[in-house]
């Protein structure tokens, strides 16, 4: 069994050396170096749309993760640095935890909880790389405390016992790993499995980083059904569907619930077609809305939605963006566990405060269902 009254004694000791070494001095040392300061803000400056609503120090947490990445990760700018001169001033205990950092890469990582062994510690899952890690943080204690969470996102550094976490946490309440896949396609179209998705996240991890603009969007619920866009495409030379054909080159599937995509291959199949009940994309509400922000752009889930949609009347578009601007209102107070004042919300969306009472209350019902089913 493992000491683990030890490994904290490693792990308080690693954190006391990096905060002298990583935070007071090389964060600021890097940031000089060929341009990197430079580098580190013209990339932030594509996601200001985001950051903007962020608290200042969480951006400036934020550069600070994204130069320790660029000094530690495989093949990062530490091995460079081991040599330069102005090293010279540490100690023998700082250079032996610069080389074994140089000798052991930082990465990112999104990831799930596995397991609690001891306070603090937790054997994560890497959903993209299927690889287990001892992680110590008490940082993931404390969001635990006050918020449920599905999937994590950390930059992970190896301390010779463990793992320990460097910056900002990501945790999401609503997204999955599909999610993730999802928007990293969305990102390049290119990417085609797990390990593409690994290698673009250590090339250019800031629009990950981003996600944390999502991390407090709920599970969307509808009685017993998460609401998800479920959807798959089939070319129809590839089956026998005769009958089809005549008129139609391609069948496309598509649900918003995972019981209903699969009663909607189910009853397919039940006339001779072989249709999987799993859909080729999953993806949930809150990372379509999410990455919608991210990129500045509408996800088109479905390429000839536009074919049977009716355009929304200005009166209908006003009543939703009313509506919208109320439950926006509401959730601040939600997301923080207060009781909303939907009188006063009612007056600033322009919503009638019975129609506010019924809306935000059912906001309201679906989150006790859904802390009350995580709890059990």
């Amino acid at each position: 069994m493992k000491d683990f009254n030890q490994i904290i004694s490693v792990c308080k000791e690693t954190t006391s050396i990096s905060t002298k070494v990583v935070d007071d001095f090389l964060i600021y040392y890097a940031a000089a170096w060929n341009n990197l300061e430079y580098e580190m803000n013209r990339t932030f400056a594509a996601y200001k749309h985001i950051t903007q609503k962020f608290p200042k120090e969480w951006e400036n947490k934020l550069k600070a993760q994204y130069i320790a990445h660029k000094i530690f990760k495989d093949d990062g700018l530490i091995k460079k640095f081991l040599n330069h001169s102005a090293l010279k001033r540490m100690n023998q205990e700082e250079m032996a935890y610069l080389k074994f950092q140089a000798e052991n890469p930082w990465r990112f990582s999104f990831s799930i909880i596995k397991e609690k062994p001891f306070e603090n510690f937790y054997v994560m899952e890497d959903v993209f790389r299927g690889e287990e890690f001892l992680l110590y943080s008490p940082g993931v204690t404390n969001t635990l405390k006050s918020q449920p969470t599905i999937l994590w996102f950390n930059m992970i550094a190896f301390n010779g016992a463990c793992w320990q976490s460097y910056g900002p946490i990501g945790a999401y309440r609503s997204f999955e790993p599909d999610d993730i896949f999802f928007f990293a396609t969305e990102l390049n179209p290119e990417i085609e499995d797990e390990e593409d998705l690994a290698s673009a996240l250590e090339i250019d991890p800031v629009p990950y980083m981003m996600l944390i603009a999502g991390a407090n969007y709920p599970v969307i619920v509808n009685k017993k059904d998460q609401m998800v866009h479920a959807i798959a495409e089939y070319d129809l030379d590839n089956m026998d569907t005769k009958s089809l054909t005549r008129s139609f080159t391609m069948i496309i599937l598509s649900s918003m619930t995972d019981r209903g995509f699969k009663a909607l291959a189910e009853g397919l199949n039940a006339y001779g077609y072989n249709f999987s009940p799993d859909p080729f994309v999953r993806v949930t509400l809150s990372m379509v809305i999410t990455a919608s922000e991210i990129l500045k752009r509408k996800i088109d889930l479905l390429r000839y939605e536009h074919l049977f949609s009716k355009e929304s009347t200005p009166v209908e578009k006003e009543n939703l963006d009313r509506l919208n601007k109320l439950l926006h209102l509401a959730m601040k107070d939600i997301n923080a566990g207060r009781r909303p004042d939907i009188e006063a919300y009612a007056r600033q969306a322009g919503v009638d405060p019975e129609t506010a009472r019924s809306v935000i209350g059912q906001a309201l019902d679906r989150f006790k269902k859904m802390d009350k089913r995580r709890k059990t």
